[in-house]
């Protein structure tokens, strides 16, 4: 079974009377334990689409199931369900929350799922450190860099253990450095413990690693769209 099935997906944007047609007729299966990127042009609509596999955003058009569920049939209480146990998010904003510290950003979703603060903090940290900011983990997102957030997000994102990662630009804000040690962690994830990543991404660096292009245009995928 493919862990993303999508059929026919359209998207449609309404901006007063002018409608934006971001996708146009999405079909697309991605298998557990890819590593595959979403490139394109500005505009494209890879944002969009990953939103829609990430149960996030629903299609104007169309239908995604993820492990054979699918979406929108599910409550929303059972899509944040799936989204909090299944799916790791790596957002272009970051999204992280201001009074928050580091660490506490981390543990986050660790609380939410009824981890006690304890083991929370032991597996946050231990992301942390993976992502090079064990040393700045009190530190709040107003007093870091913009790639010092970017990998807090990416240890949020991590710190789950899912099966599914999702990352919109997870190095646009790195250096080549530290982007080559967080390629490195996701290609390790994802080949001893079969973590399918998603990534949306212009980063030469991330595209020369990844194992499956699929190129978008205005809306529609123009390659890699068949295994």
């Amino acid at each position: 079974m493919a862990l993303i099935e999508m059929e026919n997906i359209k998207k449609d944007y309404f901006l007063g009377e002018t409608v934006v047609h971001a996708l146009k007729g999405i079909n697309l299966q991605i298998d557990k334990g890819e590593f595959i990127a979403v490139w394109g042009p500005s505009g494209s609509g890879k944002t969009t689409l990953l939103n829609l596999m990430g149960a996030i955003d629903d299609p104007t058009e169309g239908e995604t199931a993820i492990s054979g569920k699918k979406i929108h049939s599910l409550s929303d209480n059972e899509r944040s369900e799936l989204r909090n146990e299944t799916i790791g998010f790596i957002f272009q904003g970051f999204n992280l929350i201001p009074v928050l510290s580091a660490l506490e950003n981390v543990m986050l979703p660790l609380q939410i799922m009824g981890i006690s603060g304890g083991e929370a903090k032991t597996r946050a940290l231990k992301r942390l450190i993976e992502v090079g900011l064990g040393e700045t983990m009190t530190q709040r997102p107003a007093k870091m860099s913009g790639g010092q957030q970017q990998r807090v997000a990416i240890a949020r994102a991590l710190v789950t253990d899912p099966s599914l990662v999702i990352a919109d630009e997870p190095t646009a804000n790195l250096d080549s450095e530290t982007a080559r040690m967080i390629i490195a962690l996701m290609r390790e994830l994802n080949e001893k413990e079969a973590t399918t990543f998603i990534f949306s991404t212009h980063d030469q660096r991330l595209l020369d690693q990844v194992k499956r292009l699929v190129r978008l245009e205005d809306g529609k995928i123009v390659n890699g769209g068949s295994k």
